[in-house]
């Protein structure tokens, strides 16, 4: 089985774009949830959520590379910005890859529900009449296809390989990368950019979430909204972003004299076959899959888990109970963080948002905190690395992931160098 190692990484977020400001921001503890006035004219019960303002697709490409992109959903845009921006941190953009070799796998959970709803209210009325016809132009269609980012970045750099995109709700973005992976591991690819890319800040969406209860009601203030495994925790602050890291055949990067930023170790996903929404609390469902994903390197080698850590009553106490299950007393010794509590849930990126941070820890020796942790839940009891980042050395990180529908997964990453000898 070949090496698979990471060498190149893009994002959009609320942060910004890049990764750099991205690891600054998570390390800096500053929240970025805010009071949103359509929220609030909607009456629900949550106000609040993370976006990414002034956002300029032409900032980050010149048109001609991408035309009438500027038109498209800002899901298309931001996987077409964070894709690019990660095969040019590959340094594979100007070519060095085998063409049939190399392909692309994203993916969503609501793709371009944005423009689908605002073409369906343009054409009835919002809704209060029937469907009138009018031309609407191809936006409609390519918003509704959620491999269409994947398309124009093959389009782009000419990739023969696998195109493809995945839809396994919250933990999609963690499964596209799981799939790349094994497809590299097992030599049908060389190279494979891979992430996820989601624009869900549209008042359906909203009403959706919120009528499960799944968004948070601390409302006032915004900042403190998002508070994972604290007592006071409601549920989870909406955003939207994309990640996407270029996954390589270790050889193929060596061979050109790569930047590493590090390895992925193993990946495992499974489904509780339970309930679309409920969660055991007990936790076994995450931890059969934990324990799938560190099989070959054993539970002490964990130095930092970046938790899916929704801030939920639920997820929360459900991910406490599955490290608790794996790791035991040393589960109390691992730092467990949550990438959301500073800029909310993106959905399918997610996950991959996540990956970002445990790859930033590794490569920077600092765990970004879990902010908004106030009041301790005594069944919440592990270090969550409260309020402040950490100056810590990672070598071997765990990150986790859950989805609607009962669908749970983990991959383990870790230090490229002496410690991939181990």
């Amino acid at each position: 089985m070949r090496r698979v190692v990471v060498t190149g990484i893009g994002v959009v977020s609320p942060c910004g774009v890049g990764k750099e400001l991205f690891w600054e921001q998570l390390e800096s503890g500053r929240s970025l949830s805010r009071f949103d006035k359509e929220m609030a004219s909607m009456e629900i019960n949550s106000k609040v959520l993370c976006r990414l303002d002034d956002f300029d697709v032409y900032q980050y490409c010149e048109p001609g590379e991408f035309p009438n992109l500027h038109e498209e959903d800002r899901f298309i845009q931001f996987g077409v910005v964070a894709g690019k921006q990660a095969f040019e941190d590959a340094g594979l953009a100007n070519g060095g890859f085998p063409t049939e070799e190399t392909g692309i796998i994203l993916s969503a959970t609501i793709g371009g529900t944005s423009t689908m709803t605002n073409v369906f209210e343009q054409l009835s009325n919002r809704g209060q009449e029937p469907i009138a016809y009018q031309p609407v132009g191809a936006k409609f269609y390519n918003s509704s296809i959620f491999s269409y980012p994947a398309t124009l970045l093959a389009q782009r750099y000419r990739m023969a390989g696998p195109v493809t995109s995945l839809s396994t709700a919250c933990a999609a973005g963690l499964d596209a990368l799981g799939l790349s992976f094994e497809m590299i591991q097992r030599g049908e690819a060389r190279v494979i950019l891979t992430g996820a890319s989601e624009a869900p800040l549209v008042p359906l969406i909203y009403a959706l979430l919120d009528i499960i209860k799944a968004l948070s009601t601390v409302n006032d203030p915004p900042e403190k909204a998002c508070r994972p495994f604290d007592a006071k925790r409601t549920g989870f602050v909406i955003a939207e972003g994309a990640a996407v890291v270029v996954l390589e055949d270790e050889e193929h990067a060596l061979a050109r004299g790569a930047h590493i930023y590090g390895e992925v170790v193993s990946f495992y996903s499974e489904n509780s076959a339970y309930h679309m929404i409920d969660l055991r609390p007990e936790g076994e469902d995450m931890a059969h899959v934990i324990r799938r994903a560190i099989s070959s390197i054993g539970p002490e080698s964990i130095d930092y888990i970046n938790a899916h850590g929704t801030s939920t009553v639920q997820n929360d106490l459900f991910e406490t109970n599955a490290f608790k299950s794996v790791f035991g007393s040393q589960a109390y010794h691992i730092p467990v963080t949550s990438t959301k509590s500073i800029i909310g849930h993106s959905l399918s990126s997610g996950p991959m948002m996540g990956v970002l941070t445990a790859l930033g820890a590794i490569t920077r020796s600092v765990i970004p905190p879990t902010i908004n942790y106030e009041e301790r839940d005594p069944t919440c009891d592990l270090d969550y690395v409260p309020n402040v980042a950490r100056q810590q050395e990672v070598n071997t990180a765990l990150v986790t992931a859950s989805g609607f529908g009962g669908i749970h997964s983990a991959a383990v990453f870790r230090k490229y160098g002496d410690a991939h000898e181990r």
